[in-house]
């Protein structure tokens, strides 16, 4: 505190001086409220808004950068601070922090490719290009707006409940940008722009970042609005910082961002008369989890100058009393009479309004619009698209501006798996580029066993719910083989190659259906062991496959990994047509894996069927179960049946995960699969789970590969489990435990870190 009994000897004086000659009028003093940048920290203004308003103090005007001009103009546009504590109780920092949208909302064809990669570069003609920032904003520009729609018809700040500015940075012209009117979330998404890790606003001419570049501490906007008392709160660096506060990268940048506006700061605490810093050590700028905690802090902060303030409310309201805000109510719904899209380039607007989901003459509400531009970034046609409504003699004209995705791009993650090991996974997509709506995806694992699938869908008019699809599929992985004692008696090369022409059909936005023609080629090489074939001179076999396809795909999962709610239901129908047998070495020793490319039926029907569900218990535990069948009607070839085991980061062609059998441990011609697996969420991002399944093979099948100890015999029953860890993390799931079997109980530990191939 500074100042406070100067402040309240000039208010008793005014008191004196009406008393005296009661002409003059006392004027009462305009108070500033000045609420600092800080990230996370920025929580604690709450605190301290919530004792204000007990010591009776509401602010005239209010000043805010970053997180500051968050919390502020919220305050300004009328909602209470238990309002605001209630706003960050409930906030999932996970998905406002990312540009994540839900699952559900990602087209079909894009769901595979779908938060699967951990970095992610436009391709331009000069290279590859770093985006301008880590995150786009999607998601805290929807929840800015949604918090601001009713005040987003309100041009001038000074007309909010109460009188608003906030300070953003241009980066052009260095200097700073003081904003006082237009669009409130355009106002606070510019101030909060953090360098590196927000990307920043274009605005007119002006490139627009976090105001705490040149002034985290806003107290001269506060004096020029008027302000005679300034109440500021600085949850920013009061003091030069540590070698010990620069310990990480992440605050390293923080402070090089920051470092211009020290000086500025210096001043700024000069000029408050009363001045508040919360305590926050060991919180950091990326501490939104400990929301709860922050705000805490800030109110414990606040309330050690707790009488000073009820004093200064006292002395104020002695001369007059605390003026009442204007209150602004607005409808949940909006009837539009206009929708402009800007900086359109390349999506027609019928797709645009197709997957918007309303239309001009429609009544519409806040969720109406965050919902449509859900679906929009969930073409994966747009990076980002934000609106503003503006009103004109009643008439509400919506205006989306929009950011479309570059026609190419690179993706890249690293993963490693105890199974496959380690791998780097790069992909190029490319979008209206080989032909008009059309959109290719080629992805490679880069590793010992290097994988290879390639996707190219042309849609057939603008709404693109009907295109033609060909897709290219190459893998060269192990394929054990198991002695019954669980041991590796030897391993093969498994090498597939699959090429399919036909059809794709969106039915909805959450489902699709494939038809297909396919080709499909296994060949089968020496890896290690196995000296009772390759030592005869064989050296390959295999089979090849002409088949037709028809694939039902329905996905309403919430997210890639770790879903909470939602069901995918998966049904494949395969009708083969004709079939080859692949062999090369001496002919006299053909007979020694004839029978493992023998097709004992030219024709024949075979399918898959996967409905898994899953559902919260409580906010920390979940379920997710699972039943999986497959199977053939005729007698099948022994490289067209099922591997069995493993975990769902490692999977490969026709593979089956199942907790409790190492990947590719048993091979299965029909069989029905039961799963039940429970999460429990320990930390912000650590998970406990433990996994129980059961395998059954059914009684009809070819029996004469049943001596193998590795193949599962008809009628054949196995219970397993795996109880471990996961982390998600912003590499990727990371995944790891143990798992056992009823049949040997031998124990099979996993790893898998980063996102999977498939």
């Amino acid at each position: 505190m500074t100042k406070p009994f100067l402040l309240i000897f000039f208010t008793l004086f005014c008191l004196h001086l009406s008393g005296q000659e009661k002409e003059t009028v006392a004027t009462r003093p305009k108070v500033g409220l000045v609420l600092s940048g800080g990230g996370a920290k920025g929580l604690a203004h709450i605190g301290v808004i919530k004792v204000l308003e007990e010591a009776g103090i509401k602010p005239d005007y209010i000043s805010g950068t970053s997180m500051g001009s968050i919390i502020g103009g919220l305050y300004a546009c009328g909602y209470s601070p238990q309002e605001m504590d209630s706003i960050v109780r409930n906030i999932d920092w996970s998905v406002i922090l990312s540009d994540m949208v839900p699952l559900t909302d990602v087209v079909p064809i894009e769901k595979g490719d779908y938060n699967r990669f951990q970095l992610e570069f436009d391709i331009s003609r000069n290279g590859l290009r770093m985006p301008s920032g880590m995150v786009r904003g999607q998601r805290i520009s929807e929840l800015l707006s949604e918090l601001t729609w009713h005040v987003s018809d309100i041009e001038s700040f000074d007309d909010l409940p109460i009188p608003y500015r906030c300070v953003a940075a241009d980066l052009i012209r260095g200097q700073t940008h003081v904003f006082d009117s237009g669009d409130m979330m355009l106002a606070m998404r510019s101030s909060m722009a953090i360098p590196t890790v927000f990307t920043p606003v274009l605005l007119d001419s002006m490139y627009l970042v976090d105001g705490g570049v040149l002034d985290n501490f806003p107290v001269k906007t506060a004096l020029n609005m008027g302000a005679d008392i300034i109440i500021g709160v600085n949850v920013g660096n009061e003091d030069l910082p540590t070698m010990e506060d620069l310990n990480s990268i992440t605050k390293v940048l923080l402070n090089s961002a920051m470092i211009g506006s020290n000086q500025a700061v210096m001043e700024s605490i000069g000029s408050c008369h009363y001045l508040i810093t919360p305590k926050l050590d060991p919180f950091t700028a990326s501490s939104f989890f400990d929301g709860i905690a922050i705000m805490e802090r800030g109110e414990t902060a606040a309330r050690l100058q707790f009488d000073a303030f009820k004093q200064l409310a006292d002395s104020l309201n002695a001369i007059s009393p605390n003026p009442t805000p204007n209150e602004i109510k607005k409808e949940s719904k909006i009837l539009v009479s206009k929708i402009s899209i800007l900086n359109r380039k390349d999506i027609s607007k019928s797709y645009f309004y197709s997957n918007l989901g309303f239309s001009a003459g429609d009544s519409i509400s806040v969720d109406d619009i965050n919902s449509g531009m859900r679906r929009l970034i969930g073409t994966r046609f747009y990076d980002k698209i934000t609106y503003q409504i503006d009103n004109a003699d009643g008439e509400y004209h919506l205006i989306f501006n929009t950011t479309e995705a570059t026609k190419a791009k690179a993706k890249f993650s690293l993963r490693y798996d105890n199974e496959l090991k380690a791998g780097i996974v790069a992909n190029v997509t490319l979008r209206n580029l080989v032909s008009k709506n059309s959109r290719l995806s080629l992805t490679t694992d880069i590793s010992e066993d290097p994988r290879l699938s390639t996707n190219l869908i042309t849609y057939l008019g603008d709404k693109q719910k009907v295109g033609y699809l060909t897709d290219f599929y190459l893998e060269s992985t192990p394929l054990p083989i198991y002695r019954e004692d669980a041991n590796k008696y030897g391993t093969f090369n498994y090498y597939t190659t699959r090429a399919s022409l036909g059809a794709s059909f969106t039915l909805k936005r959450r489902s699709m259906l494939a038809i297909k023609a396919n080709w499909k080629e296994v060949r089968i090489t020496e890896r290690s062991g196995i000296p009772e074939l390759f030592e005869y001179g064989i050296e390959r076999f295999g089979n090849g496959f002409f088949r037709a396809q028809a694939l039902l795909d329905v996905n309403t999962l919430n997210k890639r990994f770790f879903a909470t709610h939602g069901h995918l239901i998966r049904i494949g129908i395969n009708s083969n047509i004709k079939s080859y047998e692949l062999y090369k070495g001496l002919e006299e020793n053909r007979v020694l894996v004839e029978p493992y490319i023998n097709v004992p039926s030219k024709f024949y029907l075979s399918g898959t069927a996967t409905f898994q569900q899953h559902f919260p218990v409580s906010e920390d535990i979940h379920f997710a179960t699972q039943l999986t069948g497959g199977g053939f009607f005729h007698d099948a070839p022994f490289l067209e049946q099922f591997y069995i085991g493993g975990n769902m980061y490692n999977q490969g062609v026709e593979g089956v995960s199942f907790a409790g059998l190492n990947f590719r441990e048993k091979i299965v011609e029909n069989f029905l699969l039961a799963r039940s697996e429970f999460n429990y969420k320990i930390g912000k991002f650590l998970f406990g789970n433990v996994t129980v399944n059961a395998i059954y093979a059914t009684d009809y099948g070819n029996s004469q590969f049943n001596s193998a100890n590795y193949v599962m015999n008809p009628g054949e029953f196995i219970l397993g489990g795996s109880a471990g860890l996961a982390i998600n993390s912003v590499i990727g799931p990371i995944t790891f435990g143990v798992g056992t079997n009823a049949s040997d109980y031998k124990l099979r530990g996993y790893l898998s870190i980063g996102y999977p191939f498939k």
